[in-house]
């Protein structure tokens, strides 16, 4: 992928993303819930979760008063983590992490691949993780 493609992609995704959010909203009923805030900007990332008997994610919703990178990679986040075990869950988000921060590719197949223009960007990598900091943290601190 070209570096004009990766950044249209990640306006696209971006935008579409931050303007109708497909996953926000807040789960009447769920088993853990975590919450991340940026002190710099103040965007802020609540989530919610149910687990199934098998102990993977099972219901999510996310609620953010953030800026459209927060909106969109919490949204993107939204549609991937159903299904996933806790350890996937890290996982991911770390890899998440250390490809934007070390600039290193992600999987063009990953729904993820879309903020990698974000390595040029040190100041928004934080705004990209926010949403998985939230999910890390309700997974932490529940059973």
């Amino acid at each position: 992928m070209t570096n004009d493609t990766a950044e249209a992609i990640y306006h696209a995704t971006i935008m579409e993303r931050a303007r109708r959010p497909r996953h926000q909203g807040r789960l009447e009923i769920f088993d853990a819930e975590g919450e991340a805030r940026n002190p710099l900007c103040g965007d802020r990332v609540s989530v919610q979760l149910t687990r199934t008997p098998e102990g993977r994610v099972g219901r999510f919703a996310y609620h953010a008063r953030a800026c459209a990178i927060c909106t969109a990679s919490a949204d993107l986040m939204a549609e991937m983590v159903p299904g996933m075990t806790s350890a996937e869950v890290s996982t991911t988000a770390t890899v998440f992490e250390a490809a934007l921060r070390k600039g290193q590719p992600l999987p063009p197949e990953s729904p993820l691949a879309c903020f990698q223009p974000l390595s040029d960007v040190p100041s928004r990598i934080s705004c990209a993780t926010l949403g998985w900091n939230a999910l890390l943290s309700a997974l932490k601190d529940s059973p």
